[in-house]
């Protein structure tokens, strides 16, 4: 489940299943549920770096409106 899951956790546990698919560590009957949940992690992650990326220009192009007002 995605739910109370951070990018941090989401990438170490996709990182996981890359390792293990990479050595081969994995039973053949997994693999299909492993991709799966590789494939949503990714998408999870990167869903999470455009929210990051969308605030960050958010800041910084809104970097001068309201400081150092009094």
């Amino acid at each position: 489940s995605m739910t109370n899951l951070t990018y941090e956790t989401a990438l170490a546990e996709l990182e996981s299943i890359v390792s293990s698919l990479e050595k081969g560590d994995f039973e053949l009957s997994k693999m299909t549920s492993q991709l799966r949940r590789a494939k949503e992690l990714l998408a999870f992650c990167n869903e999470k770096l455009a929210q990051v990326e969308h605030d960050v220009n958010d800041i910084l192009n809104n970097n001068d409106e309201g400081y150092g007002e009094k």
